[in-house]
């Protein structure tokens, strides 16, 4: 990959790959970690990318590997959840949106990152499903799900 689509690509992206790898990890360093280890195999291939969404959905897919296999090492299983809120890179820190990611980071994963990709990031069902290799109604139902789980857990309607 060139220097100048690589440095583009890190600058667009780099909040997107570790806001999803926090949302897994639930460490900051971890999740860092992560973040440096899919640029740098992003560095290494030599991919290309017809356009921005096929460079998030790869990076999105990536990541989310990633994390994966690390969390299937057994050092990993008695991590403890550290304070990730100030972590995550949004824009309004009012207390609905903090209430609101905090119980979207404690939701399962299946729920989980159906609604981070859709809600926060802007993907579309349909990219979601893509990227997560689900159907589209898969995902509309966990999106739903976890947003009554949310707005059970919180109060606020806006989830």
């Amino acid at each position: 990959m060139q220097d100048e689509a690589f440095t583009s690509l890190y600058r667009k992206y780099a909040n997107f790959v570790y806001s999803i790898a926090l949302s897994y990890m639930k460490n900051p360093a971890d999740a860092e970690d992560v973040t440096a280890d899919v640029f740098v195999r992003l560095l290494e291939t030599d991919i290309s990318f017809p356009d921005e969404t096929h460079a998030r959905a790869w990076l999105a897919t990536v990541v989310r590997n990633r994390c994966k296999n690390l969390l299937r090492h057994w050092l990993r299983r008695k991590r403890e959840a550290e304070e990730v809120m100030e972590q995550i890179p949004v824009s309004d820190r009012a207390a609905d949106v903090q209430q609101v990611m905090q119980a979207l980071l404690a939701l399962p994963e299946k729920y989980r990152l159906p609604l981070l990709l859709f809600a926060v990031e802007g993907y579309s069902v349909r990219e979601t499903a893509d990227i997560l290799h689900l159907n589209d109604s898969t995902v509309r139902t966990r999106i739903a799900r976890a947003r009554e789980m949310i707005r059970k857990e919180t109060g606020v309607d806006n989830a």
